[in-house]
C-alpha cells in the first residue's frame, strides 16, 4: 500500500512540475551586444513568462518541436509590448537560443538563455 501511495504522490508531483516551463529563473543575453535591441537591458524567463527590464511581462506559449538529430525539443513563443520572441532548445547544450524582434523599430537580435539567476 505504501508503494502505491508513493507512486501516486510521485505522479502528482510530475504533473505539477510539467505545468511550469521553468523551475528556476533563466537569464538571457544578446549574442552580439552591438545588435542588441535599444531599451532592453535585462531579459529573464521565469515560469511561463518573459520579463523584460524587470517590469514588462510577455506570456510564453510552450510547444514541443522536432529538431533533427536532437529529437523533440522545446520552443517558446511570445508577443507583447512591441516585441516578439522565439526561443528553441535545439542544441546539445542546455540553452535556449532564438530571436527577439522589435517590430516598432524593425530590428532583430539573437538571444541566448542559459544562466540561472539566484533570487
Amino acid at each position: 500500500m505504501n508503494k502505491l501511495l508513493s507512486a501516486c504522490l510521485l505522479l502528482a508531483l510530475f504533473a505539477v512540475l510539467k505545468t511550469q516551463a521553468f523551475a528556476a529563473t533563466l537569464n538571457c543575453n544578446f549574442k552580439n551586444s552591438d545588435a542588441a535591441i535599444e531599451g532592453v537591458e535585462r531579459i529573464q524567463i521565469s515560469e511561463n513568462v518573459l520579463v523584460v527590464n524587470e517590469s514588462e511581462i510577455i506570456q510564453l506559449d510552450h510547444t514541443r518541436i522536432r529538431c533533427g538529430q536532437f529529437g523533440k525539443q522545446d520552443r517558446f513563443d511570445g508577443i507583447g509590448k512591441g516585441l516578439q520572441v522565439v526561443l528553441k532548445s535545439c542544441t546539445d547544450e542546455a540553452v535556449l537560443e532564438g530571436h527577439m524582434i522589435d517590430s516598432l523599430n524593425s530590428k532583430v537580435a539573437e538571444v541566448v538563455c542559459d544562466e540561472e539567476v539566484s533570487e
